[in-house]
């Protein structure tokens, strides 16, 4: 009988999972299961994990989770396995085109999600062939044609490995190593090298008097600034609900300063309000369609190319034509289509490209929030770029799936996956009420926009000194860096990843991306070297697909794609 070891049982470990036993369902035969995973709470992952705070919300709107279909009832072996409800059913999601899009905490759907796995393993567990160890893989080698897999107490061998993990540790930035040696030379200062699990941070939430750097200005400065105010000292308090319009209010004194910065200052743009205003700027049908027509016709039919025009060019003649039927919703203009046209690539090409028609992002960060917060709920014109942004979103599961295994040059991958991460201050965007929020923090004193843009940092025995423009100067005793590092395969410095690259097992795409996979997620291995039965699916593979961190891509066709291409394996064995 042969053998399988999943490692990783996130949500994509999950589906990866349910699609394999729906697969084998239709056929007799027979193979031993081992999963492993270190989570408490199999199913979620480290970023749906049920025992983050109610602080942590999901930055995707739950409308949008529509995509987490219903499992179907599945008769596997001699067990039945119940089926389980949509995401949408098991909440009783129920909303109308005006109402606010609702962002709720990530342990709900965390909760979701490892009820799904329960229900699986609940049935599994009455079979011999199937065994969940919660545990670490810390290495896999390959001997004799079986990979071999050991955790600290435990070694078993298989004959095929789906590799399914999400973020890994990479190694520290020269700045960061900077600052942790400087750091641990101080006993009064205090460095925290990532963002999660918020629970680190207890130490300092209470605190009546602090200065607090955060290192980043994304989602995870977000999760931070929400989890650290509200505490003993305050609380937010919505006072326009249409507007999610947002006061702090302390109920006793606190001398506290939140000090977020980036190499830019630029700040998130939130997600539109509802589902009607964010249908202003969905695509037809057709147009999504030929965007993906055009980009499949460079990426998967080996064609030389020296740009990404196949990309930028029709994502272009879709947002110009939206921008226009947008007429008095948007800035005022004369452009005609082809001016339009130009004024977008113009943008996509440099994003400090200025325009009238472009938000000007030199203006002080509370007002350009503020610009931001207003185009967001319909309020006020949408500039260009807000406009880009949004649109890009609703392309973005089309691009995913059109350009993901792409037969161009890996420097045009890497150009392709920049220019989808700089979409994502936009298309990533958080709620309408995170950035009222942060407007409120600094409203309230709590929280300051003066040092977010790139400030010159000195290290002294008070802390990280901050200079900004003006001159004007912080210290911070504490420090939090909240930049996610992006999966660069060669820079990974977990045990299982590190082994797996020593004992040439897999190679990076590009040696700034991911695994190199083929199209139903197996690993490519070197020329030099057999073919070893392992595969990606997952942030790893970054490169050879992109999207990957979306959660609605966990429950998408790339897992479908591998089981089906290993049950059809085992069939023809």
């Amino acid at each position: 009988m042969k053998q399988l070891a999943i490692i990783g049982m996130g949500p994509r470990g999950l589906y990866a999972l349910e699609n394999l036993l729906i697969e084998l369902s239709k056929t007799d035969t027979p193979i031993d299961i081992h999963v492993y995973d270190a989570n408490s709470s199999p199913g979620t992952g480290n970023v749906w994990d049920q025992t983050q705070p109610d602080s942590n919300w999901i930055n995707i709107t739950e409308r949008a989770l529509i995509g987490i279909k219903k499992r179907p009832k599945i008769t596997y072996g001699d067990i039945t396995i119940e089926a389980f409800p949509s995401y949408h059913d098991w909440c009783q999601f129920s909303q109308n085109k005006k109402e606010p899009d609702a962002f709720p905490a990530r342990n709900k759907l965390g909760n979701y999600l490892n009820e799904r796995y329960k229900s699986l393993e609940i049935a599994l567990t009455t079979l011999e062939s199937f065994k969940f160890r919660n545990a670490e893989v810390q290495n896999i080698n390959l001997k004799n044609q079986k990979l071999h897999i050991d955790t600290a107490n435990h070694s078993w061998q298989c004959d095929d490995l789906l590799l399914t993990i999400g973020h890994q540790p990479t190694a520290l930035s020269d700045q960061m190593k900077e600052w942790q040696s400087f750091a641990d030379s101080f006993k009064s200062l205090s460095l925290f090298e990532d963002a999660y699990p918020m629970t680190q941070f207890k130490s300092i939430k209470n605190q009546s008097t602090i200065n607090i750097g955060i290192r980043g200005f994304g989602l995870a400065m977000i999760d931070v600034m929400r989890y650290l105010t509200i505490n003993n000292f305050g609380n937010f308090k919505v006072i326009k609900q249409d507007t999610f319009e947002t006061i702090y209010y302390k109920v006793k004194e606190q001398q506290v300063k939140l000090v977020p910065f980036s190499l830019d200052g630029l700040p998130l743009v939130p997600k539109p309000l509802n589902e009607s205003i964010d249908l202003w700027y969905k695509p037809t049908a057709e147009e999504l369609d030929c965007f993906k027509s055009e980009i499949e016709a460079v990426s998967q039919q080996s064609i030389a190319t020296d740009s990404i025009d196949f990309l930028t060019d029709p994502i272009t003649n879709i947002t110009a034509r939206i921008f226009l039927d947008l007429k008095d919703k948007g800035l005022s203009h004369s452009l005609s289509k082809a001016e339009l046209k130009t004024l977008i690539l113009n943008w996509l090409n440099a994003e400090n490209f200025s325009h009238p028609l472009i938000q000007d992002s030199s203006i002080s960060t509370y007002n350009l929030i503020q610009n931001y917060i207003d185009m967001a709920l319909g309020a006020i014109p949408v500039s260009l770029d807000f406009c880009i942004g949004q649109v890009w979103r609703h392309c973005q599961p089309t691009l995913y799936e059109a350009f993901s295994h792409a037969k161009v040059n890996d420097d045009i991958i890497e150009q392709v996956i920049a220019l989808d991460e700089r979409s994502k201050r936009y298309s990533y965007g958080p709620p309408i009420k995170s950035m009222q929020q942060l407007l409120a923090l600094v409203d309230a004193d709590v929280l300051s926009l003066d040092f977010v843009d790139d400030p010159e940092i000195e290290l002294t025995a008070e802390g990280w000194n901050f200079t900004n423009a003006d001159k004007e100067s912080i210290t911070c005793s504490t420090m939090i860096n909240s930049v996610l590092d992006a999966p660069q395969l060669l820079e990974v410095t977990s045990p299982l990843i590190k082994n797996l690259l020593q004992n040439d097992l897999i190679q990076p795409i590009h040696s700034k991306l991911g695994i190199e996979t083929t199209a139903d997620g197996y690993v490519i291995t070197p020329d030099d070297k057999n073919d070893v039965s392992i595969a990606v699916l997952g942030r790893l593979a970054k490169g050879s697909v992109i999207g990957v961190d979306a959660i609605l891509e966990c429950f998408g066709p790339r897992i479908e794609d591998w089981a089906k291409a290993y049950v059809s394996q085992l069939k023809s064995n």
